[in-house]
């Protein structure tokens, strides 16, 4: 092998290796966010539901009666 050979083979296998710790290191963030996207989720049904509770028991005051700072 060429020096000029052993030069591109070694340029060659850094990027390599520099390509898969960029990979590695997407995967993981990729990982993460789909678990706070999956958090987020189950928070927003939760207050969703905590909403529609609040909702259904709220009480409308009656027609007649005056506001508060009246």
């Amino acid at each position: 092998m060429t020096p000029e050979e052993e030069g591109r083979l070694v340029r060659l296998e850094e990027l390599v290796a520099h390509q898969q710790a960029a990979i590695e290191d997407l995967s993981r963030q990729l990982t993460d966010a789909w678990k706070e996207r999956e958090k987020l989720r189950r928070d927003l049904a939760r207050l969703g539901d905590r909403f529609e509770e609040l909702q259904d028991s709220a009480e409308a005051p009656p027609a007649s009666q005056k506001p508060p700072h009246w």
